[in-house]
């Protein structure tokens, strides 16, 4: 491969021949005038040739510099073409397909194949009117018409009668020649889609109960804000005024101390609870400039409140609960839908008609919308143990446990797992929910432990600082302790679901499920060792 400088030189071109000639002949003819025989006639020669061989060393530099400046743009051109996120068409002077290429990273099976000479456009798509063609045999320019695709299927471009945008361009040469159309194509069920998911996401932001503020960062920045919703100006007490570019960090007095704190080096993916208020950050994607595009959300903690207001309180938060419930049902459900919709269209009308790579496609984006139906289902479900009543009774956790171990059986009767339940620990709280959290730290236990040799599982109290405290151990995959900060957000897994499935949410779930019951949560760990979750409850 060469080196960039060598790439950046231009090629090697012939010295033109006939100014050399003609520079010969004037050295000749400078000779021979210089004879004290010869005349004047060879001295005017020579300065004659002279001149000729200057003027035709000058054309031919000329040309050379004319023909390297057309490659170089030819070059930039097509580099453009290759970048477009659409189908790039032309034709030429008689209005044939002569190009006819997808966007950069289709697979190959997208290519044309065969030649398109002696097709005119307007038999390739046809818009029904005949406008597509009274346009170009007019020369006109082409704005955005709707066409059918009317025979690409056996070219390998797509099913018959699909739906596409067209856009064009006349071209002319330098003499004002008509050459033809340059133009994009795209399909519409790919803009509709990205149309529809772009109208779900403003819904979100406009009617979501939590308060949601869209950001964008540069690579080593502070995050400055773009927009807000109105539950997120109510809660930074920021009113109606602008917001656009303001750096996240000047308007967070509202909020505690600690989480006020803990945002600025929140990274993408994570989230943190401090004093009952819960924040997510979660990067959309990449603008221009490199740009990170992120959405911050804030779930505000519970308030101290009177007790002639704790009814006015719980109403409230069961409604905006509700609320929120529906939002994320709904609307964030939407795009979801159309996504899984349009591959299944695809899948089932058109799958014969793609090779396995098309079909691999198909079902990596039936898979993904199969496991965001998931974690909205996970989320929903974490968002409700926040409103549900906690009732205190004396609970029996070896007893749960036994339940919990004996489900995981069933699930698995193949598997040889030594377990040990400490009998006889009986705790006060609330049954449901310590069953939950129970059935989140048992099952990543036993999920964990699967590629061990002789799994070993066991739930027991031990001592920790002075106090008694549950932990349930195996000896399975373990984790990394520098990463141990992240076990307990929403959405985070320090393993490849590749490797062991999961959501996300179980530990997120099981950490607000000990602290609604006072206590505190944490874990022990060594990679390939097992690991330990140590858990404490206030009696």
């Amino acid at each position: 491969m060469p080196r960039p400088s060598e790439a950046r030189e231009p090629a090697r071109r012939p010295l033109p021949v006939l100014p050399l000639v003609l520079a010969g002949a004037a050295i000749v003819a400078a000779l021979l005038a210089m004879q004290p025989t010869a005349g004047g006639l060879f001295a005017v020669l020579a300065l004659l040739l002279t001149a000729a061989a200057c003027a035709l060393a000058g054309a031919e530099w000329a040309r050379q510099v004319q023909t390297a400046r057309l490659h170089d743009a030819r070059q930039s051109q097509q580099l453009l073409l290759q970048l477009s996120d659409a189908w790039v068409w032309q034709t030429d002077a008689e209005h044939r397909l002569v190009r006819l290429q997808p966007p950069q990273g289709a697979p190959a099976s997208s290519w044309a194949g065969g030649s398109f000479s002696g097709e005119p456009l307007w038999d390739r798509f046809d818009d029904g009117q005949g406008a597509l063609r009274a346009r170009l045999q007019a020369q006109a320019p082409l704005p955005e018409i709707r066409v059918q695709q009317a025979n690409g299927g056996s070219q390998g471009n797509g099913a018959p009668g699909r739906a596409w945008v067209l856009r064009g361009q006349p071209r002319f040469d330098h003499r004002g020649v008509f050459t033809g159309y340059l133009g994009f194509a795209q399909p519409t069920d790919s803009t509709e889609l990205a149309a529809a998911e772009r109208q779900a996401f403003e819904a979100l932001l406009r009617d979501a109960p939590v308060p949601l503020c869209l950001m964008r960062r540069t690579p080593g920045g502070e995050p400055l804000l773009q927009r807000l919703n109105p539950a997120a100006r109510r809660l930074l007490e920021l009113g109606e005024g602008p917001v656009d570019g303001l750096p996240l960090g000047h308007v967070l007095d509202a909020l505690p101390d600690r989480l006020r704190q803990a945002l600025p080096g929140l990274a993408p993916g994570q989230s943190t609870e401090h004093e009952g208020w819960i924040a997510w950050l979660v990067e959309l994607g990449t603008g221009a400039g490199g740009q990170q595009q992120l959405l911050l959300a804030i779930v505000p903690g519970a308030p101290l409140a009177s007790p002639a207001a704790v009814d006015t309180t719980t109403a409230s938060l069961a409604a905006e609960h509700a609320s929120f419930s529906y939002t994320v049902s709904h609307d964030l459900r939407a795009p979801i839908r159309v996504v899984e919709g349009f591959a299944r269209i695809l899948k089932e009308d058109y799958g014969r008609a793609l090779d396995r790579i098309g079909n691999d496609h198909l079902d990596r984006v039936l898979s993904a919308a199969a496991r965001m139906n998931s974690m909205i289902d996970a989320l929903l479900s974490l968002s409700q143990l926040s409103t549900q009543p906690l009732q205190r009774q004396p609970v029996n956790l070896s007893q749960l446990a036994q339940y919990v171990v004996e489900d995981l059986r069933r699930t698995a009767p193949e598997r040889e797992v030594s377990l040990h339940i400490a009998p006889d620990l009986v705790t006060q709280g609330d049954p449901t929910l310590l069953r939950m959290a129970l059935e989140n730290l048992l099952g990543n236990a036993w999920k964990y432990s699967a590629k061990a040799p002789h799994a070993e599982i066991a739930f027991e109290c031990v001592e920790q600082a002075g106090q008694p405290a549950f932990v349930v151990r195996d000896n399975g995959a373990g984790f990394d302790m520098r990463f141990a900060d992240r076990l307990f957000g929403v959405f985070q897994r320090l393993h490849s679901s590749g490797d062991f499935q999961g959501t996300g949410v179980g530990l997120a779930s099981a950490r607000r499920i000990i602290r609604r019951h006072g206590g505190e949560i944490w874990a022990e760990s060594e990679v390939g060792r097992g690991a330990r979750f140590y858990f404490t409850l206030k009696s």
